[in-house]
């Protein structure tokens, strides 16, 4: 007589942030997980958390981890396989990676704007694409975690911008694809956190702070400030059974702030020359 079935994610961007918090959430709930990013010695760590996590919860759940760059169609290949080499299905598929530079139109060079394209889109459609099967299967669940930002006006970031607003349209157009193969496809959009990659956008770790004090002054929510853990909640209920009926929907995980807009509009610049 077979146990029961345990469930498998794979969460990219998991050596750090919001992609970690999230895989050691789905660890402490059973999961297996493949863990994706660039950086060895995080990613180890990142799985050393999630073994202790589903350890913790009792659970005999399984982890893996998979490094390289997500723009490598052999990376992606290789992050599905192995998945389906250990756990034998996959259940959910956390689109988390990315990349943010902080820049101006003045100083943005092509090669960069292509590089964030391709790294936070593309790449994600890809991937998307190649785990239909796999999800079909399991008739499963995507999360693609976008940004605030690609619902409010912003200064400074522009093709990450661009490229989280796209990723909330493929959720939408993608719904119309997928869910007659039985799959829910849907995304995240946190306010500013203060991670590792939020800070690859700013000149001064100074700077982030000062930005991130400033949204949490201005979220409507008193008395809460934004983490890691409030977006990796809502992507870890998405791809739950409790959210089997919700599809091709972008959920904002931002205390409210975006009914205000964005504060950093309010703060005075001054023009370049």
């Amino acid at each position: 007589m077979s146990g029961p079935v345990v469930k498998s994610a794979i969460v990219t961007g998991s050596s750090s942030g919001i992609g970690e918090v999230t895989a050691v959430l789905f660890a402490r709930q059973g999961y297996h997980v493949t863990l994706c990013g660039q950086d060895c010695d995080r990613l180890q760590e990142a799985v050393d958390k999630c073994r202790q996590a589903g350890a913790a919860g009792g659970h005999s759940n399984r982890f893996i981890s998979v490094a390289g760059d997500m723009t490598d169609s052999g990376v992606r290949r290789k992050v599905l396989d192995d998945t389906m080499a250990a756990f034998g299905r996959l259940d959910v598929l956390v689109a988390n990676h990315g990349v943010i530079m902080g820049r101006t139109l003045a100083e943005l060079q092509e090669s960069e704007f292509d590089k964030t394209i391709d790294i936070n889109l593309k790449s994600v459609v890809f991937l998307i694409k190649d785990a239909v099967p796999y999800l079909q299967e399991s008739r499963g669940s995507i999360v693609c975690v976008t940004s605030l930002f690609s619902k409010l006006t912003g200064k400074g970031a522009l093709p990450y911008f661009l490229s989280k607003a796209a990723l909330d349209h493929m959720v939408r157009c993608l719904a119309l694809e997928l869910g007659p193969k039985g799959i829910r496809i849907n995304a995240v959009n946190p306010t500013l956190v203060k991670t590792r990659l939020a800070l690859k956008m700013v000149k001064d770790p100074s700077e982030l702070d000062t930005a991130q004090h400033l949204f949490d002054s201005a979220t409507p929510l008193a008395g809460q400030l934004s983490t890691a853990d409030e977006p990796a909640e809502v992507i870890a209920f998405l791809a739950s059974d409790q959210a089997r009926y919700i599809h091709g929907h972008c959920l904002v995980v931002d205390g409210g702030l975006s009914c205000k807009g964005n504060p950093m509009n309010w703060v005075p610049q001054q023009s370049s020359s």
